[in-house]
């Protein structure tokens, strides 16, 4: 294989990381994570919907993300050294479009972004472009620890929010929503558009702290990894399948620290949340080089490669579901149902973008994407 070509792997894993990303952004399109609305025990099955949420999936698929952003950064570089690219500059417009991808997402569609971050933390992940493998592992855990001390407490500032923002979205129109996103002064126009201005100007550099702490300590892993030049098709992951079993179940061990109210509960399911993403890494390349996986590769990979587009398409589709301009289901609908629709929606997606890529290479906010990180 050559280097910077597709490793299908990664596309299989990244495809099936979309699953878990749903079902936990699924409680904050339907809730904005209000925790009173959310374990409302009027709702069949509410709490068990909840904590089948935050136990198998909250914390433990957008690391997977990273990992794989990590990995690709990797395969980028050596596709445009091998091309003969200005490498530098195709890396620094592709963080500059995920940054305003993001920005017009979170502004437009929905609150719960993540591309910004990913495009902030590129300029992170340049600086260990020439570093060695062992120093990538060492910021890797770095990161890591220092993530585990401040990320529950970025995730308390984010959530929860009050019942002027939650109830915006069943009941308010398109433009309170939208405003309601950068500030709760909506009816007041001078601050609405200084807040405006603070927003667009702070959100990358917010997005490079947060990105970086967030997504870097697994975002080095990936990229380590590929240094390595493992989980190719002639690597076929045989160091990384030991032991995934075990990983899942400490991890899974650690995440029910939810159930216990101390002040270092959330450190520990932070890391039982890490802990559990490479069991189910380890796990996913097992599965992927069993017989049972041959029938689901191409679908996994097929949605893996159109990532951007589903991922963006999950947020206009969910938001017109329960936003109050679309169907108005906000809080309605239950965690269980919730995970229902997840499921459903994941599996349209899947044999979608399976026959999409019959038809055409790339998804139109892939085109575009390449369009702006090319020039061509």
């Amino acid at each position: 294989m050559l280097k910077g070509s597709r490793v299908e792997l990664i596309d299989s894993l990244r495809g099936f990381s979309l699953l878990g990303i749903l079902i936990v952004n699924m409680l904050n399109f339907q809730y904005d994570y209000d925790f009173e609305k959310m374990f409302d025990s009027s709702m069949w099955g509410q709490e068990f919907g909840v904590y089948v949420t935050e136990i198998l999936f909250q914390g433990s698929f957008y690391p997977i993300f990273s990992f794989l952003f990590g990995y690709s950064f990797i395969k980028l570089v050596e596709s445009t050294q091998a091309k003969g690219l200005n490498t530098n500059a195709i890396i620094i417009r592709r963080g500059f479009g995920l940054i305003v991808l993001g920005m017009l997402h979170y502004i437009l569609i929905w609150n719960g972004d993540i591309l910004l971050y990913y495009g902030a933390c590129t300029f992170y992940l340049m600086m260990f472009l020439s570093s060695r493998i062992k120093t990538m592992l060492i910021w890797s855990g770095i990161l890591g620890v220092l993530s585990l001390v401040v990320l529950p407490y970025m995730m308390n500032f984010v959530y929860g929010n009050d019942d002027l923002l939650t109830d915006v979205y069943a009941k308010g129109a398109y433009g309170d929503i939208l405003l309601s996103r950068i500030t709760i002064e909506d009816d007041m126009v001078i601050v609405t558009i200084i807040m405006a201005i603070l927003t667009i100007t702070l959100m990358p550099i917010l997005g490079f702290l947060f990105g970086t702490i967030m997504a870097g300590p697994f975002a080095l892993l990936g990229m380590a990894i590929a240094k390595r030049g493992h989980l190719t098709e002639e690597d076929r992951g045989m160091a990384y399948r030991k032991g995934w079993a075990w990983m899942i179940l400490i991890g899974l061990a650690l995440k029910c620290a939810t159930f216990i109210d101390a002040p270092w509960s959330e450190m520990v399911m932070t890391l039982g949340a890490y802990v559990l993403t490479i069991g189910y890494i380890q796990a996913f390349i097992v599965f992927y080089y069993s017989k049972a996986a041959q029938g689901l590769k191409r679908l996994f990979a097929g949605l893996g490669r159109l990532s951007l587009s589903n991922y963006l398409a999950q947020s206009i589709i969910c938001t017109t579901i329960f936003y109050s301009y679309g169907l108005g289901l906000f809080g309605q609908m239950g965690s269980m149902f919730g995970l229902l629709l997840a499921v459903g929606l994941y599996t349209a997606q899947l044999f979608i973008s399976y026959l999409y890529l019959k038809k055409w290479r790339r998804g139109p906010v892939e085109w575009l994407m390449g369009r702006w990180v090319y020039w061509r």
